[in-house]
């Protein structure tokens, strides 16, 4: 029974569709008589160009279903990270036949519209609700849509919008915690606040994910503080990188545990990179784009941050990955100072090369080894594309 009422309603949508069709005029089958132009009248309505028939009156349709809401656009204003928020839209069939709602959806998994029935007659009334789950969502204003699509022939698709302020239950600033260059053995040291709106408010936990050295929080006691008429709770924090073993680059998270059940646990970035005395420039030479079977060849230097002297005691290629064939690179070291025989604070190495007679892209690593202790193979790298 259902499926013979969408039946009847398509049909109907079908003659909305093409009744302001089947009304117009046919085109006529001799040319028109050429019409003298006319003096412009008073307004905007331009005149007929010469051989140009009159604009046809507007012809009513036929009997179709109307999608009007009461209202396109709701703002909930403040509400918090942790709490689900929900709004009803109301609508009517102003339409003088059956309005079929085919969906409603939301543009993002955090706004589900509900729809208790797709076919409305002429002037029922509906509902759609919305539920918009802020959770994850990025602290400050929101916006999000509803895409309602129905066989009103003269808004098949309409948007009905929802905004909102989501206010967190925690933040932490800063958001990313950035050590930027870290030299072997020296340490440092990041100032973080936690800030909770629990009375009461504590960080209870602060714990780092992944490999590295072993990252600690010095955990302060809580304070009171007010923000725009809000009462809050600020925990002052101290992260510290204690002196570096290993040159790396790292990437990992700093887990805060609190004693808000509604937020018990933000994570948020820790980056960094613990730099060693000998210092690349580039990391990574670029050739550019290069043809196939052309030479190619670059520079780069390779120097002491303190000034020190040293040695480069050799140059090695490493091995491609699996399934793939690197062309040969030469190298060719200089001090950067003559004179100073093979030891020196800096040298440059000329890179060269031959590409491929196929196209090819890929970075081809090789090790400059050197005598400064921990640093005795420092890892740079060759871009190379060829077409």
């Amino acid at each position: 029974m259902q499926s013979n009422r969408f039946v009847a309603v398509s049909g109907l949508s079908l003659v909305c569709m093409t009744a302001a069709m089947a009304q117009q005029p046919a085109a006529p089958h001799a040319a028109a008589p050429q019409v003298a132009p006319a003096s412009v009248p008073a307004g905007d309505r331009l005149p007929p160009r010469p051989g140009q028939l009159a604009p046809a009156p507007a012809q009513p349709v036929g009997p179709c279903g109307r999608f009007t809401p009461e209202e396109k656009s709701f703002n909930f204003g403040k509400i918090l990270s942790s709490n689900s928020v929900e709004h009803v839209f109301k609508f009517k069939n102003t339409g003088d036949a059956n309005l079929v709602i085919t969906s409603a959806s939301g543009s993002c998994h955090c706004t589900v519209p509900q729809l208790s029935k797709s076919e409305y007659e002429p002037g029922e009334t509906g509902e759609i609700r919305v539920i918009f789950d802020p959770k994850g969502k990025a602290a400050g204003p929101v916006q999000q849509r509803v895409t309602v699509v129905s066989n009103d022939p003269t808004s098949p698709t309409s948007s009905l919008t929802i905004e909102a302020d989501v206010q967190p239950i925690v933040t932490i600033e800063p958001r990313i915690l950035a050590f930027n260059q870290i030299g072997k053995g020296e340490s440092s040291t990041i100032d973080v606040v936690v800030t909770g709106r629990l009375e009461g408010f504590a960080v209870t936990d602060i714990k780092f994910d992944g490999q590295g050295d072993d990252i600690t929080a010095e955990i302060g006691k809580a304070e009171p503080a007010e923000m725009n008429g809000e009462k809050f709770y600020k925990v002052p924090v101290k992260v510290i990188f204690p002196p570096a073993k290993k040159i790396e680059r790292f990437n990992r998270n700093m887990i805060v545990t609190t004693n808000d059940s509604r937020e018990k646990e933000v994570r948020i970035p820790v980056l960094g990179e613990v730099v060693g005395d000998i210092e690349t420039k580039p990391q990574r030479v670029t050739m550019g784009l290069v043809a196939r079977s052309a030479e190619f060849s670059n520079t780069a230097t390779i120097s002491s941050r303190g000034n020190k002297t040293f040695k480069i005691l050799g140059i090695k290629q490493a091995d491609a990955p699996a399934g793939r064939k690197d062309p040969e690179l030469v190298f060719d070291v200089k001090p950067t100072k003559p004179g100073n025989g093979d030891v020196s604070n800096s040298y440059t190495i000329a890179i060269s090369g031959k590409a491929p007679n196929e196209m090819y892209r890929g970075v081809v690593d090789f090790d400059v080894l050197t005598d400064v202790p921990g640093e005795e193979a420092v890892r740079m790298g060759v871009y190379v594309v060829v077409r």
